[in-house]
C-alpha cells in the first residue's frame, strides 16, 4: 500500500505525538509499505528528504507566537497560499491509497482531510490530545471549536479514529459522537532501544552521585501540564531521602512549576533539564531509580499514559503515575505489580508511594520487570502493527 501519514510534529521536533507518527511510518515502512510523510517545515523553506526509507514533504508554515491561549507551545500555522495544493499533489503522485493523519484540530488536518476528501480516499485519524485548556474562558472557546468545526469538518468525514486509551475513546464519543469509527490502538513503543540502558554519563553531567535516589519525570511542562502534586509531595519524601533528586526533562512552556519549587525552597532537590535530544533519554531512564508522570487532575480528569510512560516501562523502571487500571480499556494494569497507581492530585498518596519504592529496591525491580514484559507482549510496534494493517486494509481492500 501506499500510505501518507500527516502530522504537524514530525522530528526533530520533540513531543510524544512527533515520535509516535514517526515510529508507526518507520514501522510500515519496514513491513513494505511505502510512507510518504506530510508534515510542518519548522524552519526555512519547503523542503523534500529521505528518512529512515521514508518521503518527508515538509510543507511551509509560520509559527505561531507563543500566546497563553496556545499553552505557549511552538505551533505551526500551515494555512498558506499553495499548501492545499502541495498536498492535492503529494496524494496524486505518491499514488496515495490511505491517509493517516495525527491530531484533529491543527490546521494541517484540515487541510489534508480537505485533500483526501476531494479525491475520494480512506482517512485515519490518531488523535493523541483532547482538546481543552487549564483557564475556563480558552476551555470554553475549545469546547465551542471542538463540538463545531473539529465535529463536523474533521472527526465526522473521516473513516476511522484511532483511540489509544478509555480517556481519550470517552473523549471522542462525547465530543464527536463517532462511536462506531473508533478503534483501540495504544501509542507503540520501540522497545529494543530502551533496554539496558545505562545512565553513566548522565548522573555527572548533574553533579549527582551514585548514592543520590533519583526520581525523572518526563514531559513538557505548560499551563495544563505541571509539576505541581509532585513538587508539593517532595518534602515528605526528603525526610526519609534527603539526598533525592527529581531531574524533570521537557520544555518549560510555563514557569508556575519552576516559581513553585522556589516557594517551597526546593531548588537544591528539583533540578529543571530542559528540553534533551531524544536519543538521550535512554540514558536518563537509566540514571534514576524510578519515573514520576502525569500526577495531576487536569480539567478533563486525568492525563492517561503516555508514550513517555510507556518507554520508561520498556526500559524496566517502576512508573508512579495517576491513571486507572483500565486506562487501556480491555487490557488491564495492575498496581504494584507493573504500575504504581495513586490517585490524582493527593499529595499524600504520592509521597507513600515514593517512600515505599524507595525504601525497598527489590520492590521497584520487580514492578519495573514486570512493566518491561508488559510493554514487550502489548506495546512494542510488532505487536501493534496487526491492528493497523487491519485497519488499514479494511478500508483499502474492504476487507
Amino acid at each position: 500500500m501506499n500510505i501518507c501519514v500527516v502530522n504537524t510534529f514530525f522530528p526533530p521536533h520533540v513531543s510524544g505525538t512527533a515520535r509516535a507518527s514517526f515510529l508507526l511510518s518507520r514501522r510500515i515502512s519496514e513491513a513494505g509499505h511505502s510512507v510518504t510523510v506530510v508534515t510542518s517545515s519548522i524552519e526555512g523553506p519547503p523542503k523534500i528528504e529521505k528518512s529512515e526509507d521514508m518521503v518527508v514533504h515538509r510543507l511551509r508554515s509560520v509559527r505561531y507566537p507563543k500566546l497563553e491561549m496556545l499553552h505557549k507551545a511552538d505551533v505551526y500555522n500551515n494555512l498558506l497560499p499553495g499548501n492545499l495544493a502541495r498536498i492535492v499533489r503529494i496524494l496524486r503522485t505518491g499514488n496515495i491509497e490511505l491517509v493517516h493523519v495525527y491530531g484533529q484540530f491543527y490546521d494541517l488536518t484540515f487541510l489534508s482531510v480537505l485533500a483526501a476528501k476531494a479525491m475520494r480516499l480512506p482517512i485515519v485519524l490518531t488523535i493523541g490530545t483532547r482538546m481543552a485548556h487549564a483557564r475556563m474562558p480558552y476551555d470554553a472557546l475549545f469546547r465551542i471549536a471542538d463540538k463545531t468545526l473539529v465535529k463536523h469538518l474533521v472527526a465526522r468525514r473521516v473513516d476511522r479514529i484511532i483511540a489509544m486509551d478509555r480517556l481519550m475513546s470517552d473523549y471522542m464519543k462525547n465530543r464527536y459522537g463517532v462511536e462506531t469509527a473508533i478503534r483501540f490502538i495504544p501509542a507503540g513503543v520501540d522497545v529494543g532501544r530502551f533496554e539496558n540502558a545505562s545512565g553513566e554519563s548522565v548522573r555527572p553531567r548533574h553533579g549527582l552521585s551514585e548514592q543520590d535516589h533519583v526520581i525523572l519525570s518526563m514531559g513538557n511542562l505548560s499551563n495544563f501540564r505541571r509539576l505541581d502534586s509532585l513538587t508539593r509531595a517532595l518534602p515528605g519524601v526528603l525526610k526519609e531521602f534527603p539526598r533525592l533528586k527529581i531531574l524533570v526533562v521537557g520544555s518549560l512552556y510555563d514557569n508556575s512549576s519552576v516559581e513553585l519549587v522556589r516557594r517551597l525552597g526546593l531548588e537544591r532537590s528539583v533540578i529543571f533539564c530542559g528540553r534533551v535530544d531524544y536519543d538521550m533519554m535512554p540514558s536518563y531512564l537509566g540514571a534514576c531509580d524510578l519515573v514520576a508522570n502525569d500526577l495531576d487532575l487536569a480539567s478533563w480528569s486525568g492525563m492517561g499514559i503516555g508514550l513517555a510512560s510507556l518507554e520508561a516501562m520498556a526500559s524496566g523502571k517502576t512508573v508512579v503515575t495517576s491513571a486507572t487500571e483500565d486506562n487501556f480499556m480491555d487490557l488491564r494494569l495492575r498496581n504494584w505489580h507493573d504500575i504504581v497507581l495513586v490517585r490524582p492530585s493527593n499529595t499524600c498518596d504520592i509521597s507513600l508511594a515514593l517512600v515505599r519504592l524507595l525504601s525497598d529496591r527489590r520492590l521497584r525491580e520487580s514492578v519495573g520487570r514486570n512493566a518491561r514484559r508488559l510493554v514487550r507482549e502489548h506495546f512494542s510496534l510488532e505487536a501493534l502493527h496487526q491492528k493497523y494493517e487491519a485497519v488499514y486494509e479494511e478500508l483499502v481492500n474492504g476487507s
